[in-house]
């Protein structure tokens, strides 16, 4: 559920594959690697920053781009095939299913016959260019960095986030951050997950559009006392640039702890005393603490309204609109809430065979008119000032087909599986994984994406180290970590169909050592796209569950109309 870059975006140069081939010669190296994110390993991006789409076209979230002297090939997972394969020039690009990690670009390049690849330092993490070197030993790769020039330069307004949002003050939280430098004998730590630095120091910005993560680093003393790391900050704190930072790494003799998972190649080399540790923050972060969960199911519960608004709309409206009106219309309902700060991500609105487009977003081009007797893929999310929302709904347009109905209910009966179930503490994310894609299976179905991914509260939308994926993480659950549940199915040029609602995970009364999840989201399923007789007692007992609380949660927030559409909408199956 990331965000696309719309079509209107001019670029300051039209860089072509074939300069960048003319710096490979000048640089006497065989490829290039281009990624898509920054310095900022991992996290959102500035429309002017996004490299892949500067070089080929290619406006996705997740990806790689190998240019060698004579060919190109874009590296994207399932999520983004058939998007890549439409913006892209095939005849120059050829696109490759295979997950966009540094490591398999570089298997990749070497099975072809290269022999040297060249890469930005500032874009690859430590951790990524270590293991490239221990697998391809032959493999030369070299630091020639950025060769593309884009870089922000404007001013960003760093804001202090207040207590009652974040229930823990900075100074407790970097107090948290100095134990463990005491614990592991260390002088300093260098934190460069964006994120979690945003939740440490309890800032926020404005600059990146559906994210307020502050974009910088941080540097800790055992005394906890930070400085923030970033070019052009309007901030109270103490600040240094990165370049001081590069200058002051090559010349401190402390110990410096990092996690190398995200910090740049050209800055985790520089220290001579650095050591590597898992981020700090990432995981005191994913436990939600009593404030930030309060405020989840506050903003969920307002999120919900707006949905409940837009769905009673486009129930009575939907002929003659387009996805672009969708995406506006519910824009407008959520600016209406209270604590409403942007959206959490770019909209999703993909009707028909834009729907099979797992992260399509509309923009005029490809804007399409709602269609009769089809679907509609709604994925949207909110940043409030207490928390983030991502919810999808898949929406019937006059009467569904049979396909869809049916395809629907394997979807919701995979959602359901996931959402009841009880687990023991520690579970990862990939054992759970199979309990929302088994009725898919069962008909030889399946879907190209994870199953769920960790939520920030008002901080990025997707976050780890909770996740729910056949390859997902090894950092098990505990309680109060948010997490979405979102299985899907796309029919490549007919429909796409996703339930998602986000959860946060709970002790179970009947054992303490159990964990389940206890739903955030407050939003109608269609039941007119369910077929009933698919479903077993305990299915039909957690839909009916679901839908009274949705009512009673919401009902008085609404006006008559809608409360009487809300009312059918959530009646027993």
């Amino acid at each position: 559920m990331k965000k696309k870059i719309g079509a209107s975006l001019y670029w300051r140069n039209k860089m072509t594959l074939s300069v960048i081939q003319k710096k490979l010669k000048e640089l006497c190296t065989d490829a290039y690697i281009a990624t898509y994110g920054n310095r900022f390993i991992g996290q959102d991006i500035l429309p002017s920053e996004h490299k892949l789409k500067y070089l080929c076209g290619f406006s996705g979230s997740a990806g790689m781009l190998a240019v060698t002297l004579k060919q190109a090939f874009l590296f994207v997972d399932g999520r983004y095939e058939l998007q890549a394969r439409q913006e892209v020039d095939l005849d120059k690009i050829t696109v490759i299913n295979e997950e966009p990690s540094f490591v398999n670009v570089c298997r990749f390049l070497q099975k072809s016959g290269v022999e040297a690849v060249g890469y930005d330092g500032m874009t690859v993490s430590a951790a990524e260019k270590k293991a490239a070197e221990e697998l391809f030993e032959k493999l030369d790769l070299i630091d020639v960095g950025d060769l593309t020039g884009l870089d922000c330069k404007k001013k960003v307004k760093v804001s202090e986030r207040p207590l009652k949002y974040t229930g823990k003050s900075r100074e407790k939280k970097l107090e948290a951050i100095a134990e463990e430098l005491k614990k592991k004998d260390a002088g300093y730590y260098l934190l460069t997950a964006a994120d979690s630095v945003s939740w440490l120091l309890n800032i926020y910005a404005e600059d990146l559009a559906c994210s307020p993560v502050v974009r910088a680093y941080a540097l800790i003393d055992k005394k906890g006392k930070a400085i923030l790391i970033g070019n052009n900050l309007q901030t109270d704190l103490p600040v240094w640039t990165f370049e001081h930072l590069a200058e002051w790494l090559e010349n401190n003799q402390s110990v410096i702890i990092y996690d190398a998972s995200t910090a740049p190649t050209a800055l985790a080399t520089k220290p001579t005393n650095g050591r590597n540790v898992r981020d700090i923050c990432q995981i005191l972060k994913a436990e939600k603490n009593e404030t930030e969960i309060k405020g989840m199911i506050a903003c969920h519960e307002r999120d919900g309204i707006a949905l409940v608004k837009l769905l009673y709309w486009l129930h009575n409206n939907w002929r003659g609109k387009t996805e672009l009106d969708v995406v506006q219309k519910l824009h407008e309902f959520r600016k209406e809430q209270n604590l409403f700060f942007e959206e959490s991500f770019e909209t999703i609105a993909g009707a028909a065979e834009n729907g099979a487009v797992v992260h399509y977003q509309p923009i005029e081009k490809s804007n399409r008119r709602l269609q009769e007797n089809n679907l509609l893929l709604l994925d949207s999310g909110g940043q409030y000032f207490d928390g983030t929302t991502d919810v999808t709904r898949t929406v019937a347009l006059g009467t569904p087909t049979a396909d869809m109905i049916h395809d629907f209910t394997l979807v919701l009966k995979g959602h359901i599986a996931l959402a009841k179930a009880k687990f023991p503490l520690g579970t990862c994310g990939m054992r759970l994984d199979t309990l929302a894609r088994a009725p898919l299976w069962q008909e030889g179905k399946d879907f190209k994406h994870g199953t769920g991914h960790g939520v920030g509260c008002f901080g990025n939308v997707h976050e780890g180290p909770n996740r729910i994926s056949s390859g997902g993480s090894l950092y098990g659950f505990k309680p109060n970590m948010v997490t979405s549940i979102e299985p899907g199915y796309y029919k490549e040029n007919a429909y796409g169909i996703r339930i998602e609602n986000l959860y946060y995970s709970k002790r179970t009364e009947q054992n303490s050592e159990f964990l389940e999840f206890e739903t955030l989201t407050l939003v109608p399923i269609d039941k007119r796209l369910i077929d009933a007789y698919l479903l077993d007692a305990g299915e039909r007992d957690w839909l009916n569950a679901y839908h009274k609380k949705v009512y009673e949660r919401l009902a008085a927030c609404v006006n008559d109309d809608e409360k009487k559409w809300l009312k059918e909408s959530c009646s027993p199956l």
